[in-house]
C-alpha cells in the first residue's frame, strides 16, 4: 500500500520546460506574426508555464522578477482574448507599482499590438496627467495601464467604470501590499469579484500577507513559483548521519534536543510518512505542523503562518510543498529522508537562512541516492557519528516527560503581586491623642 502511494505522488519538475517556439501555443496568428517581427521566437520559463493555463482563462499567482518575460506573457493573454472577442470598452486593466513602469509597459504593448485595432492607454504621471492621456481615456481605452494611486483617482473622478473588465493584472503585487495593504484592499473591492473576470497576480517575493490578499482576489488560482536551487553552500554548516530506518526517529529527537528545539524544517520524501512523523511529534507535545501539498491555498497559508509565528516550531514538508515555504530566518533544516536528486537537495537548501545548518539522515534507502547527489553537488557531505549514543538517540518517553513538565509549569498560576497603593491609600501616622489629665 505504501509503495502504491509513493508511485502516485507527483513531484515538481527538477527543470522546468522552456525555450519552446511561440508557435507551440494556441495564440492568434496575428499575434504570432507580430512576435516574429519583434524577434520573439521562443518562450522563457515563466511564459512556458503560464501561457497554457492563462490562455484558457485560469487565474494565476506567479513568482517572477523583472526580466523574466512576465509582461510579454500577460500582454499575450490579453491581446489573444481581444482578437477572439473584440472589446467594446475597457476590458483589461494592468496595475503596476510606479509611473515609469506604466509608460514602459504601454510602449511594449503598443509594439506587440502593432496593426491591431486596440486602444492602449497609460494613465500615470509624476505630476499632472498629460493632456494626451486624458483625451485617450475620453475616447475609451481597451487596455488601461495605471498605478494604485492613479486608479484611486480615476474612481474619485468617475472617469473609469470597472464593470466590463475581463482581465485584471496586478504586477509586483507584493510591493503594493507592503506600501499600504488597507488602501490596496479597499481598492480591489471596487473591481469585479473573482469568477466574473480573469485575474493574474505577479510577485517578486512571496510574502504571506500578500498571498493572503491574493487568494481573496482570485478564484482557484494556478500557482507558478520558479526558484533556482542553492548553488553556493559556503557559510552553511552541513552534517550527514548514517542511521538505520529503525533508529531515525530517536536520532531526530536527539538532533532537535541538541539544537534547543529551535525553528526547524524537516523534509520527508513521502507525504504519508511525513504525516505520520508529524503526528508522532505532536503526541510528544511538540508544536509541529505538516504542510500537505494538496491542501487548499487558505489552509496551506494558515499552517505556514503558524510556523512563521509562535504556534509551531517544527514544519514537516515534502518536496511538493517546498516551493510554498518562504520564511527566511529558519536556522535548522533536517533531511529526514535524503532527496532523490541533487536539484531537490538544492531546492530544500534555499529554505535555511545564511549561516544556518543542514542535517541529513542517510538510511538504507538513502544510500542509493547519496553518491549521485554528492557527484552533482561537486563535494561530499561531511559525515558525523552520533557519539556518545545516549546523548543522540533519545527516548520518546523522555521527550514527552520534558514537554509535559514544561506545560504543567506554564499552567501554574504565578503568585499575585501586591497591588501598588496610591498615595491616598498609604497608611499615614495617626496624630497622637491628647492625654486626659489625671486627677491629683
Amino acid at each position: 500500500m505504501l509503495e502504491a502511494a509513493k508511485a502516485k505522488e507527483i513531484k515538481p519538475l527538477a527543470v522546468a520546460l522552456h525555450g519552446r517556439p511561440f508557435t507551440s501555443f494556441p495564440l492568434h496568428p496575428a499575434l504570432l506574426k507580430n512576435l516574429e517581427d519583434l524577434g520573439f521566437r521562443k518562450t522563457t520559463i515563466i511564459q512556458d508555464l503560464l501561457l497554457p493555463q492563462a490562455l484558457k482563462g485560469h487565474d494565476a499567482i506567479v513568482k517572477a522578477r523583472r526580466g523574466s518575460g512576465k509582461a510579454l506573457a500577460y500582454l499575450l493573454v490579453i491581446f489573444d482574448r481581444f482578437l477572439r472577442e473584440p472589446p467594446q470598452r475597457t476590458e483589461a486593466l494592468v496595475v503596476v507599482t510606479n509611473e515609469e513602469r506604466a509608460l514602459e509597459l504601454a510602449s511594449l504593448a503598443g509594439h506587440l499590438a502593432s496593426g491591431l485595432p486596440f486602444r492602449i492607454t497609460p494613465f500615470a504621471a509624476r505630476g499632472e496627467i498629460p493632456e494626451e492621456q486624458l483625451k485617450a481615456l475620453e475616447k475609451g481605452a481597451h487596455l488601461l495601464i495605471t498605478t494604485p494611486d492613479w486608479l484611486n483617482r480615476l474612481f474619485k473622478w468617475r472617469l473609469f467604470r470597472p464593470e466590463g473588465l475581463k482581465v485584471i493584472v496586478l504586477d509586483e503585487f507584493d510591493q503594493m501590499v507592503q506600501r499600504s495593504r488597507n488602501f490596496l484592499e479597499s481598492l480591489l473591492k471596487r473591481l469585479p469579484p473573482p469568477g466574473e473576470r480573469q485575474g493574474l497576480v505577479f510577485m517578486e517575493e512571496l510574502d504571506y500577507g500578500a498571498l493572503e490578499l491574493a487568494y481573496q482576489f482570485l478564484a482557484s488560482p494556478d500557482e507558478i513559483y520558479i526558484e533556482i536551487g542553492r548553488e553556493n553552500f559556503e557559510g552553511l554548516e552541513l552534517a550527514l548521519f548514517h542511521v538505520s530506518q529503525e533508529e531515525k526517529f530517536l536520532l531526530l529527537l536527539g538532533v532537535l534536543e541538541k539544537h534547543g528545539w529551535s525553528k526547524t524544517i524537516i523534509f520527508v520524501n513521502n507525504k504519508l510518512e511525513a504525516q505520520s512523523l508529524c503526528d508522532e511529534l505532536k503526541k510528544l507535545g511538540v508544536k509541529a505542523v505538516f504542510l500537505k501539498p494538496d491542501l487548499g491555498p487558505e489552509y496551506r497559508l494558515r499552517f505556514l503562518k503558524q510556523f512563521a509565528g509562535q504556534e509551531a516550531n517544527i514544519l514537516v514538508a515534502t518536496d511538493a510543498g517546498c516551493r510554498f515555504i518562504q520564511q527566511k530566518d529558519v536556522p535548522l533544516l533536517i533531511n529526514y529522508d535524503l532527496p532523490e536528486t541533487a536539484e531537490e537537495f538544492r531546492q530544500r537548501a534555499l529554505k535555511v537562512k545564511e549561516g544556518g545548518k543542514i542535517v541529513s539522515f542517510c538510511d538504507e534507502e538513502g544510500a542509493f541516492f547519496l553518491e549521485f547527489i554528492e557527484k552533482d553537488l561537486g563535494f561530499k557531505l561531511p559525515v558525523f557519528w552520533p557519539e556518545p549514543e545516549e546523548e543522540w538517540f533519545l527516548s520518546p518517553v523522555l521527550i514527552k516527560e520534558k514537554f509535559s513538565s514544561k506545560t504543567k509549569a506554564s499552567r501554574k498560576t504565578p503568585p499575585k503581586r501586591p497591588r501598588a497603593q496610591s498615595p491616598s491609600q498609604k497608611s499615614r501616622p495617626r496624630p497622637s491623642r491628647p492625654r486626659k489629665a489625671r486627677d491629683s
